[in-house]
């Protein structure tokens, strides 16, 4: 179970983190998304032992008791309820031997925890159900679970990371919130089902947060993550599994997902795996990271069945260079497992991390446009199954792929067969896909290209623009890039809203629980992710890979000044004013509508209000004027508003007499000296972003009172002599800085107690 707690100690874990044997993993891989709407808050994750490209997860905290089969591409094989246990927190699965010589079983921990407020926890334990992963979605109940209740030996602790030592049955438990150094706890084997056990604490980890882990199906392989990394460690063959953990962990590649907190081995630790929760709407991907192969050739993508030209003339395939060394295919042999064979009579040379396309065809007139680098003959790519061998000039098999049409081996007119990494295994099923990016010339494929999602570089205006009455957005699913500038401070520990231009379609949210701790209203950030949609309703980035901030912005976000009636819930702009900043004025037609929520209407209609981070009471048939962010929250359209100055009631503390003044001005304060509030006014003679702070006598910044977009006029503020964090300053000399535009000026004054 999560609390909103993404702390962050990098600084203090990079530190001690020295590396041991480093292993090599390549960057994350999507395999898929889970396909189940079941599963929406994945907490644990473990692949079988006993069959291929399955994997086992469950939700956490008060959910059913139930645990979800599902296959290595997100595929959903079915829901098994666990009979006669409840869900109070399961946070973690394992999988391994127990009681029963050749018998697998799942481990089930309800071990989670957030407060510190149970005294025993359970882990449950039930015979590893036969799943296949070319089955059908079913629902069954497992019975004769197994309950093994335990303890701490040091008081009630929260857990999410739970794994079983292969070698030796014990389960090892990790805890997730220490004031110091997380603990590893160990249940030795046997471990009762009769009596409450008291766990053995082993080792210490100068981590916080772990929640998720998982040990190699040999043992000597050891991985925890938290919501920023994955952390390995090796354990010698003559070691007790907890003392690997006195070696310092290496950091592993990881794609930071919202809420991620489910990872597992693959079989015989080839890769590793993650998924997330669906944090708020956002989609669960099926990350997999696999283990490098260095092998300098590699079968990479298949084209058997061309749409746009006849097969004989556009067939082609992909080889590879997955090694550090260029590679001639010279006097090698491509053949299939019959009689077609044809010798490579020329130089072919690969450069590493390139690419070759053979075809049939080399004649880019007829052959459908292919870039072809070699052309071959006495070979046939059959289109509904056939396989390719690449033999050395000593005869020995360099590669070899064997493919076929069907569920799990994509063979579609006009669509390539594509290896989702060269580090994968070619001769498994499950890691090609069918190639969903045009070629270019009507087909599908990357002919001499990796196989990867191209980002597309758009402005927030091409990605949320549409004219489905859905408001879903055209690149749904899909990474994209682009620079955007805050319109306002984040309205959680997780969600901000990015703009490019003060018009329609041109806002748009981001969910990214680690990417927030440094944003401001005004920040200029260029960044990459998945669009996806939330709750049917908002347009949303997740599962962010590229994340720069930039600079401040020269000037801030300008709020759209609309009517409410427009944007409210049923109006005819209200997707397309979707996350952009925009500013009503009305009368307060209803009082209250839930929390810290009420309406507001200027004659066009109501629009509701959301104000969740400060206290406002609002005054029936008063009017206001309101700048926020339009944003759809339980089921309506409203105006999210971060800054209780953002809410002007008929307006009072800064007004506008209403005449232009000809130049800029900042004039003294009054009264001066002050204790406690003084009065300081300015004067724009045009439309301006506006900052007006003040300073101590050191030049630290003790508050900001203005940080926004002013019309032309004379404005006056009041300042209370309250710092930024709420407390009254201290007696001494203050400055009161004004930015506008190119125009800037400092004034000095005295505050006395």
């Amino acid at each position: 179970m999560k609390l909103s707690m993404t702390i962050l100690i990098i600084s203090g874990i990079m530190a001690t983190i020295v590396a041991q044997v480093q292993p090599e993993f390549s960057d994350g891989v999507i395999m898929g998304i889970l396909e189940s709407p079941e599963i929406d808050e994945a907490s644990g994750l473990v692949h079988s032992r006993n069959h291929d490209h399955v994997l086992w997860t469950h939700n956490d905290t008060y959910s059913l008791n139930r645990v979800f089969a599902l296959d290595t591409r997100g595929r959903n094989l079915g829901e098994y309820y666990i009979d006669g246990v409840e869900n109070r927190d399961w946070e973690d699965i394992a999988i391994g031997p127990g009681p029963e010589e050749g018998v697998d079983y799942l481990y089930v921990g309800e071990i989670g925890d957030n407060y510190a407020q149970y005294d025993l926890k359970y882990i449950y334990r039930i015979p590893e159900p036969d799943v296949q992963y070319d089955q059908s979605p079913e629902v069954n109940t497992l019975y004769d679970v197994e309950t093994i209740t335990y303890q701490y030996p040091d008081g009630a602790r929260d857990s999410e990371a739970m794994f079983l030592d292969p070698r030796t049955k014990d389960l090892y438990i990790i805890s997730k919130r220490e004031f110091e150094d997380i603990r590893v706890y160990r249940a030795a084997y046997p471990q009762s089902t009769t009596e409450v056990i008291t766990l053995d604490s082993v080792a210490t980890l100068p981590l916080y947060l772990i929640c998720g882990g998982d040990v190699s199906d040999s043992g000597l392989e050891i991985i925890l993550k938290d919501y920023d990394f994955v952390y390995y460690w090796q354990r010698a063959e003559d070691q007790n599994l907890w003392e690997a953990f006195n070696s310092e962990a290496v950091i592993l590649p990881y794609i930071r997902e919202p809420q991620g907190e489910a990872l597992c081995w693959a079989p015989g630790a080839s890769g590793y795996f993650t998924t997330s929760e669906l944090w708020y709407g956002s989609l669960g991907y099926l990350h997999y990271y696999p283990r490098l192969t260095p092998n300098p050739v590699v079968i990479n993508e298949i084209m058997a069945d061309p749409a746009n030209v006849d097969d004989a003339l556009g067939e082609w395939f992909e080889i590879h260079n997955n090694s550090n060394t260029e590679i001639d295919l010279n006097g090698m042999t491509i053949k299939d497992l019959v009689s077609d064979q044809h010798i490579i009579n020329e130089t072919l040379v690969i450069q590493p991390g390139e690419f070759a396309v053979l075809a049939a065809n080399s004649d880019d007139n007829t052959n459908g446009q292919v870039q072809v680098d070699y052309q071959y003959d006495n070979f046939i790519l059959d289109n509904e199954g056939d396989a390719i061998l690449i033999l050395s000039s000593a005869g020995s098999v360099m590669d070899s792929v064997v493919y076929e049409n069907g569920r799990y081996t994509p063979g579609t007119e006009g669509v390539s067969r594509a290896l989702l990494s060269p580090n994968m295994d070619n001769g498994d099923c499950m890691n090609w896909k069918e190639w969903d990016i045009s070629d270019g010339s009507g087909d599908f494929g990357t002919p001499g290209h990796p196989n990867i999602i191209p980002t597309h570089e758009l402005s927030i205006l091409d990605i949320q623009y549409t004219e489905d009455p859905s408001g879903v957005s055209p690149y749904i699913n899909q990474k994209v890039s682009f620079t955007g500038i805050m319109s306002s401070d984040p309205i959680s520990d997780y969600v901000f809203f990015l703009q490019d231009i003060s018009e329609m379609w041109s806002g748009i949210c981001v969910r990214d629980s680690w990417q927030v701790l440094d944003l401001a209203k005004g920040d200029s950030v260029y960044i990459e992710g998945i669009v996806s949609e939330t709750f049917g309703g908002i347009t949303q980035l997740a599962n962010t890979s590229e994340f720069t901030i930039l600079k401040k912005a020269a000037e801030l976000i300008v709020p759209v000044e609309v009517t409410t009636g427009e944007i409210a819930t049923g109006g005819p702009h209200t997707e397309a004013y979707e996350c952009v900043l925009v500013k009503v004025t009305g009368s307060c037609s209803t009082a209250e509508s839930g929390y810290r929520e009420w309406e507001v209407d200027d004659g066009s209609g109501p629009l509701r209000v959301y104000h969740p981070h400060f206290d406002l009471t609002p005054t029936l048939g008063e009017t206001y004027e309101i700048t926020g962010v339009l944003y759809y929250r339980l089921g309506v359209f409203k105006i999210y508003v971060a800054d209780p100055d953002h809410v002007i009631i008929n307006p009072t503390g800064t007004k506008d007499n209403g005449e232009a003044p000809a130049r800029y001005e900042l004039s003294q304060n009054y009264p001066n000296p002050f204790n406690p509030t003084t009065t300081i006014s300015y004067s724009l003679p045009e439309q301006s972003t506006v900052r007006l702070k003040i300073f101590d006598i050191r030049g630290q910044e003790v508050a900001t009172l203005q940080d926004d977009v002013k019309s032309p006029g004379n404005y006056e503020v009041q300042w209370d002599g309250i710092n930024a964090v709420g407390l009254p300053v201290s007696t001494g000399v203050y400055f009161a800085h004004l930015q506008a535009g190119e125009y800037s000026q400092t004034i000095k004054m005295l505050y006395l107690k």
